[in-house]
This record gives structure tokens, sequence and C-alpha cells, in this order.
């Protein structure tokens, strides 16, 4: 069953739940600076030092996923992503 795309305001709010309550402490001691992508249905996440290096990643693991980025470690580079087939990126934003 194909799941329901959720809006760029959605993917942004789970997210960044998701960073904040789960993976903040964990990657701000050894990965700032980097890229996480999120996948905000499953938690599921990928660390790189590039943006679409992280999302490719995560899509080469989860099928479809509804995805998050963040820089560590700054609060304000979020964006909400939608990995398309074939690696592409679509920003949402």
């Amino acid at each position: 069953m194909k799941t329901r795309r959720l809006s760029r305001e959605e993917i942004g709010s789970r997210g960044s739940e998701i960073y904040e309550t789960q993976l903040k402490k964990l990657l701000e001691q050894g990965s700032r600076d980097q890229f996480v992508a999120i996948d905000v249905e499953t938690g599921d996440y990928e660390v790189a030092d590039e943006a679409h290096a992280a999302g490719t990643r995560l899509r080469q693991r989860r099928s479809d996923p509804q995805v998050f980025i963040a820089k560590v470690g700054h609060s304000a580079a979020f964006h909400a992503l939608r990995l398309t087939s074939g690696d592409g990126i679509e920003r949402n934003d």
C-alpha cells in the first residue's frame, strides 16, 4: 500500500521532532557540520558530508522515503525533500 505524501510542513514538523528528540545528542557529538537525511515515516537516517549523499544513501535502503534534511548542529538549516526515482532530489521549499 502506497503511503500518503506528506506536505512540506508535515515533513518539516516530523523531521524536526525526530531530530530534536532522537538524534540531536547522538549526532552532535561526532557528526557536527555534516548532513543528516531522515525518513520521517520510519526514523531511519543517514549522515554524510553533503546533503545529496545522505539522501541518496537513505534512498538506497528505503523505498520512496519522505525525507527531512538537516545540517547537524545548525537549527536553521532544515529542508523537506522528496527523493525521486533515479536518485534525484526535489526540494519542497
